[in-house]
């Protein structure tokens, strides 16, 4: 099975199309490619599961990353100090993340056979 590498890099909270890019890792699941997401930097504050996302009058697309394990058997990264920083403030995410530093996370997309950056 191929390897798909989905780079998430949009600025947490910032489009109002938030379920592009999960539609996009669930097309890929569909078409049996073995998904590999990673939010590096702050992206990862996109699964922070307290912030209010009516109030920004955002989708509730930003809550649905949290099917994508289920669905597609996706492993999910994020950066090392990002998941720190989450930690010790207390945020709680809405997706089980494996943390990496920032070279390992580039050696490993580049591993895959295929990566999208969304």
């Amino acid at each position: 099975m191929a390897s798909l590498a989905l780079i998430v890099q949009g600025a947490p909270y910032r489009r109002r199309v938030a379920r592009s890019d999960l539609d996009m890792a669930l097309a890929a699941a569909a078409l049996d490619f073995n998904i590999r997401v990673y939010f590096p930097g702050h992206s990862v504050m996109q699964l922070a599961a307290r912030r209010d996302v009516l109030k920004a009058l955002l989708p509730k697309g930003y809550r649905a990353w949290a099917t994508l394990p289920e669905l597609a058997g996706a492993r999910i990264f994020a950066d090392r100090k990002w998941l720190d920083f989450c930690l010790a403030a207390e945020l709680e995410l809405i997706l089980p993340v494996e943390a990496l530093g920032e070279a390992e996370m580039k050696r490993s997309w580049r591993g895959c056979d295929h990566v999208l950056v969304l």
